[in-house]
């Protein structure tokens, strides 16, 4: 795709919590819950990715 992202590991439950999240694991682009409850394949990852960026 050629961009230039930043990736954070957040376990802060507070900050979790302020997303809405609910089960984990979870995927936050761009302040907008992307995923949760559910591990992404890449290609997963890169078809949200491209629909919010």
């Amino acid at each position: 795709m050629g961009l230039a992202i930043e990736i954070e590991y957040v376990t802060a439950m507070e900050k979790i919590m302020q997303y809405g999240v609910m089960s984990m694991p979870a995927l936050v682009v761009n302040e907008q819950v992307a995923s949760m409850g559910k591990v992404l394949k890449s290609k997963e990852v890169e078809t949200l990715l491209k629909k919010l960026i």
